[in-house]
């Protein structure tokens, strides 16, 4: 543990007597870390994996805010503000974190460097959110759906694929892009015609990375 806490600085925020609170968690891919509205007691410091953010529309709807990788912090906003949970945060690859409880960080880590830290990521998630905001105005579906697909890219083999992207996870990307089931069973059609995506056994694989991104012009919910 102490290797990974030098490696992303954890040592130069959290003081030694938080230090020794710290638990070692992993979360499988599919699990959830935490919930839209629930209550959490601790702060998660993701070390290593992929974890997908989203938000409830106001219809009800999951949108996909952004997708993170290390280091990221889960419940910061939450322990500044003593509300619940703001947005519903998934593991889409397996994810190991460091986690802390609220008590001991408000007894032994309220530091002007904790606080500066903490000032920092939320500004920067207020940031990206505003942006992921406004991928539903400037972009194309199909610009956001080739974004999405690269943001959830992992290396397997010669191609890459996706495990997300069974047929019956569609519709719940639909929502998170903030179209129609009909309307992105379409974009993939045509993607396939194009021969850049491959649907097999329910699947869908890129074969065409380049045009991938170049389909998403310059889009990302990284």
């Amino acid at each position: 543990m102490e290797t990974v806490i030098q490696q992303y600085g954890l040592d130069t925020i959290l003081t030694e007597e938080t230090r020794a609170w710290l638990r070692e968690e992993t979360f499988r891919k599919g699990e959830l870390l935490c919930t839209t509205g629930a209550t959490i007691d601790r702060m998660y410091f993701i070390v290593a994996g992929k974890v997908k953010i989203s938000a409830a529309s106001s219809e009800g709807k999951q949108r996909i805010l952004r997708f993170k990788t290390p280091l990221t912090v889960i419940g910061d906003a939450e322990f500044i503000n003593e509300r619940e949970v703001l947005n519903t945060v998934e593991a889409v690859t397996d994810v190991d974190v460091l986690s802390v409880p609220y008590t001991i960080l408000r007894e032994h880590n309220t530091t002007n460097v904790f606080l500066q830290f903490l000032l920092r990521t939320i500004t920067a998630k207020w940031y990206a959110d505003s942006k992921s905001a406004s991928h539903h105005v400037l972009y194309t579906v199909e610009e956001r759906f080739a974004g999405y697909l690269l943001s959830i890219a992992s290396e397997a083999s010669d191609s890459l694929f996706y495990q997300e992207m069974r047929t019956s996870n569609l519709h719940d990307v639909a929502d998170w892009l903030g179209t129609s089931y009909r309307h992105l069973n379409r974009i993939i059609t045509k993607l396939c015609e194009e021969e850049i995506l491959v649907r097999r056994r329910g699947k869908i694989i890129i074969v065409d990375l380049e045009r991938i991104r170049e389909k998403a012009n310059g889009n990302s919910y990284e």
